[in-house]
This record gives C-alpha cells, sequence and structure tokens, in this order.
C-alpha cells in the first residue's frame, strides 16, 4: 500500500494547509520494517500496481535491505490509504487480486505473517491461505485487522493453519463475545499456541498455554492511524523466532510500536 496522512479534515468545502507525508505502508509492510530494525532478515509478498505509486513501495523496501516479492498487476493501481487524523480511506487495489500464484511454492522462514485485511476479504482469501499453507517455518501468525473481520473470521479454520492469532482490544471482543481483554485472551489461546491482545497506551497481554503476560507501552504522541501495531507483530514473531520467553517478546513487541507511533509523528 501507499499511506498518505494528513493531518486533520478540513470543513466540507474548505482547503487548509497542513502536513502531509506519504510513505510505503500496508500491514506487511510495517512489520517489515519493524523485523528488519531488530535484525531479522525480511521478505515482503504481495501485488502492486504496475504504476509509480508501485515502483515507490518497492524501491522502499529496497532502500531498507527489504526483499520484495511483488507481483506487478497490469490492470489495478496499487492500493492505497488515507488517513484526516484518525478517519482512514482505504483502497485495496491490486491488493484485492493477490492470488496463489504470487505466493511461492515454499516459504522457508522462521515466522510469517498474514493480515486479516488478505484472509478474511475476498479476492485475495485463497492467496493468503496459501501462504500460511506453504510455510515450512515455526510460527504462522494471523492479525486480525478490524472489528469487522474478526466478528465473521472462522477461527476454528484459522487455527489450523495458524498458531499465533494478534487482536486488539476491540477485535478480541468481537472475535470471542468475552466481557474483558484477558478472557478473550485465554479463549482465543485455546485454539492458538500464542494469543496476544494489544491494548494501545496501555501495552499488551498475551497468553501462552497456561501463562499470562503483560507488558507496558512507553506513551507517545501519535498523529497517525497507521503502522504501530504491525510495528508490534514484527518485532514479537522476531522476538519468539529467537526463543525469547513470551515475556520478553511482549515487551519488545510494545517498544517497537512506541517507536513506530513516533517515528510517524517525526515524519520518519
Amino acid at each position: 500500500m501507499v499511506d498518505v496522512v494528513c493531518a486533520g479534515l478540513p470543513p466540507d468545502g474548505a482547503r487548509i494547509h497542513a502536513d502531509v507525508s506519504v510513505r510505503a505502508g500496508g500491514s506487511a509492510v510495517n512489520a517489515a520494517f519493524s523485523a528488519a530494525e531488530a535484525g531479522a532478515t525480511a521478505t515482503v509478498i504481495g501485488r502492486v500496481g504496475s504504476d509509480p505509486s508501485g515502483n515507490f513501495v518497492v524501491a522502499t523496501l529496497e532502500e531498507r535491505g527489504i526483499e520484495a516479492q511483488l507481483a506487478r498487476d497490469p490492470d489495478h493501481t496499487t492500493g492505497a490509504a488515507v488517513a484526516f487524523g484518525s478517519s482512514v480511506v482505504a483502497h485495496r487495489g491490486a491488493n484485492a487480486h493477490l492470488s496463489s500464484a504470487d505466493i511461492p511454492e515454499l516459504l522457508v522462514a522462521d515466522a510469517l505473517l498474514v493480515s486479516g485485511f488478505a484472509l478474511f476479504q475476498g479476492g485475495s482469501t485463497q492467496a493468503a491461505r496459501a501462504a500460511l499453507e506453504r510455510l515450512d517455518g515455526r510460527w504462522a501468525a494471523v492479525d486480525l485487522a478490524t472489528p469487522k473481520l474478526a466478528r465473521a473470521a472462522k477461527l476454528d479454520e484459522v487455527a489450523t493453519i495458524a498458531n499465533v492469532i494478534l487482536a486488539t482490544a476491540e477485535e478480541a471482543h468481537a472475535a470471542t463475545g468475552a466481557a474483558d481483554e484477558e478472557e478473550a485472551a485465554r479463549i482465543l489461546a485455546a485454539r492458538f499456541a500464542v494469543a496476544c491482545v494489544k491494548l494501545g497506551e496501555q501495552g499488551a497481554i498475551a497468553v501462552q498455554a497456561d501463562n499470562l503476560e503483560r507488558a507496558k507501552a512507553t506513551p507517545v504522541a501519535r498523529s497517525s492511524p497507521f503502522g504501530a501495531g504491525d510495528a508490534f507483530a514484527g518485532a514479537l514473531l522476531v522476538a519468539l523466532s529467537r526463543g525469547e520467553p513470551l515475556s520478553r517478546a511482549l515487551e519488545l513487541g510494545c517498544e517497537a510500536g512506541a517507536r513506530s507511533a513516533a517515528a510517524q509523528v517525526l515524519g520518519r
């Protein structure tokens, strides 16, 4: 995706001067940035358009030392998301046409992250499932993406091809119907080896078997709805892959999420 972040939303019909940033983004890209910052080798697999925006995403990944295995769609533009403060308008573009043919026959990796935007939305579902099924590695993670998608997700099916589930508090409530985040995490952990509930400024909780861990987040000013949760996921998975205990992996995830949010404010 290309992410466009505007400092505010003008009144209807008005024009204002405000900060606007344009960056390569989307869940996979943001998580890969975080994994690379943690010292891991990272690869992004996906689909972009045969347009300047697609070139921009590829060039940004290459500059960060991240491999871009991106199919180029001749008929659809690169996806884009535009944020006006906390309000977001998204166009899936080429993402909606990700196909199983775009996924390598074998994915050899310590960890794989698949976004619910790909797994639970039409057009890309089979490709997302193929990625999880073709993984030759220990950690296969799915992020639930939105409360609406979480509510409709068939988690028992997801659990046959993934062993890590990540959700915001709202997504965890929608997926489980639980009254609080800890209960939701335990319900999810009954299906997945690791269940993590992201709590924003309050940090995160995670459950692995009977072990529940909590981590606090460093308070930061945040002006963009993009990236922090993806950065959390990337750092968490790298830590788990290195054999870190769940408590430390959770701490590193929260630290990465805070850095991502602060970097957005600073325009990096």
